[in-house]
């Protein structure tokens, strides 16, 4: 991390790991551990809530730092919630069991064992000497509390599940504040109800900086079932020590520079008094007409400043070359009259070729891989002229 060719550092770990990249000397982007509790709240689809943390854990067998860790469930609704995991493959275990598991599964140094991780839940249950039936997905140990008296309750990287009931949503709140602080503090949630004003509260006050609603933790974090920026390496902020609490992705790994031109001119204190706010606000219309350079004179320049260092591509060589006639098309009808699309599929770049014509894309369109790899192949697409 230290070598001269390194220019940013993006590292995905623990402590240990995250500590070692910000004291490289390099700018660095760290992202620390997840111990992600799902709460599931009394208004609660049920059965789609438990299939949600299902899926979420056995999603890779729970190796996603987002992957849900704990179950918190308001004891109105605890009974339907635990006939519906077993329902869909959870296994409830015994104390006995949960001592056992807790022996194999939870090093000393409250780590999860090697050995276990990304493995599945009947493997896991055969190295413990735990007998469980055959179409066992997740193994569910409840719990009582949080902390190194009760070594289940951290991040635990395969399909086994720590599980508290919670008297309402308050308390609820309290319990996965504690689990978050034990290990996954900024990372993620989740919360499964019907009830927005609850919804809100927790938004506000958890100490994670991705709570996701009604969908699984490990699916909605890395944005596969919410908006969310897609990205496997999720920042947790200020609360886990990393310098970002975003999803990171190629945008965080960019240097952009900006060129600014004064739209508004600085006050002078030193102007003499005659000079009075009122006659420079009336002036400040005037001051601030248009200045600088044309956007067509800059595009120029940059363009011959690009191709003085041999950057030629196709868009750069010669912007009129985009302003050619449409096959098929009649002579005055150009691809500059085109409305630049901002999504593009297969499917449209299919019909482009068909027809023999071009594409034009803003230069912030969202293109699909399929399109893009047919579209390039093809010559299809043509950036449009930038208009300032």
């Amino acid at each position: 991390m230290k070598h001269r060719d390194v220019a940013v550092i993006l590292a995905t770990g623990g402590m240990g790991l995250v500590r070692a990249a910000y004291s490289a000397g390099k700018p660095a982007y760290g992202v620390g551990p997840g111990n992600a509790p799902a709460y599931i709240e009394r208004t609660a689809d049920v059965e789609k809530a438990v299939r949600d943390v299902v899926t979420g854990k056995t999603f890779d067998n729970g190796v996603l730092c987002s992957a849900e860790n704990s179950v918190v469930v308001d004891e109105p609704i605890a009974e339907a919630v635990k006939r519906e995991f077993e329902a869909q493959g959870g296994y409830f275990m015994s104390r006995a069991e949960i001592d056992a598991l807790a022996r194999v599964l939870v090093t000393p140094q409250r780590l999860p064992n090697p050995a276990l991780v990304g493995k599945s839940a009947t493997f896991i249950a055969q190295e413990c000497d735990i007998t469980v039936p055959a179409g066992t997905r997740v193994l569910v140990a409840p719990l009582e509390g949080v902390g190194r008296d009760y070594p289940l309750s951290i991040e635990k990287l395969c399909p086994v599940l720590s599980f508290y009931v919670v008297k309402d949503w308050r308390e609820g709140c309290e319990r996965c504040k504690q689990i978050l602080r034990y290990g996954g503090m900024g990372h993620s949630m989740s919360i499964h109800s019907q009830n927005e004003q609850v919804i809100l509260e927790f938004g506000l006050k958890k100490p994670a900086f991705r709570i996701v609603v009604n969908s699984p933790t490990a699916h909605g974090s890395i944005g596969l079932t919410t908006g969310l920026d897609p990205a496997m390496t999720l920042g947790c902020g200020g609360y886990g020590g990393n310098i970002t609490s975003d999803n990171i992705t190629p945008r965080h790994l960019l240097n952009i520079k900006r060129l600014a031109y004064e739209i508004a001119p600085a006050a002078n204190r030193f102007q003499r008094a005659a000079g009075s706010m009122a006659k420079l606000q009336a002036e400040l219309p005037r001051a601030a007409a248009p200045v600088g350079i044309s956007a067509e004179v800059l595009t120029r320049q940059i363009d011959d400043f690009l191709g003085s260092r041999g950057y030629r591509p196709e868009s750069l060589v010669g912007r009129r070359a985009n302003l050619q006639v449409r096959p098929g098309g009649d002579a005055g009808s150009t691809v500059a009259d085109q409305t630049p699309l901002d999504f593009v599929c297969e499917e449209d770049v299919r019909l482009a070729i068909q027809a023999g014509r071009k594409l034009v894309v803003s230069e912030r369109a969202i293109v699909t891989p399929a399109a893009r790899d047919l579209g390039e192949q093809h010559r299809v697409f043509t950036s449009a002229p930038w208009r300032g």
